[in-house]
C-alpha cells in the first residue's frame, strides 16, 4: 500500500475545490429526480389479477401505458393504481 502525505493548507484548498465542484454540479444539473416505481410484467398481472395475455392485450389496445426496455415491458406504479381505481368504479 502506498501513502502520499500531503501538508493541511494543500488538503483544505483541495477540500474546498470538490465541495465547490459539488456545488456547481448540483445548481447544473439539481438534485437526483425522483424515479417513479416501475413494475414488470409478473406485479401487474398479481395487483390487476389478469393473465400475461389480458396484460399484452392492455398493451396492445393503450389501456394500460408502458416502457420498452430492450425486450422487457415495464410499468408506472401510478398507471396501474389508476387502472385498478377505475376498473374498480365500472364495477360499483
Amino acid at each position: 500500500m502506498r501513502f502520499t502525505a500531503i501538508d493541511t493548507s494543500a488538503w483544505e484548498e483541495l477540500k474546498k475545490s470538490i465541495e465547490e465542484l459539488a456545488l456547481c454540479i448540483r445548481e447544473q444539473f439539481g438534485t437526483k429526480p425522483e424515479v417513479s416505481d416501475l413494475l414488470h410484467n409478473g406485479d401487474v398481472c398479481r395487483i390487476l389479477n389478469i393473465s400475461k395475455r389480458t396484460l399484452q392485450h392492455y398493451r396492445d389496445t393503450s389501456v394500460l401505458p408502458f416502457i420498452q426496455i430492450g425486450h422487457k415491458c415495464y410499468y408506472k406504479r401510478e398507471d396501474v393504481e389508476a387502472l385498478l381505481e377505475k376498473s374498480n368504479r365500472k364495477i360499483q
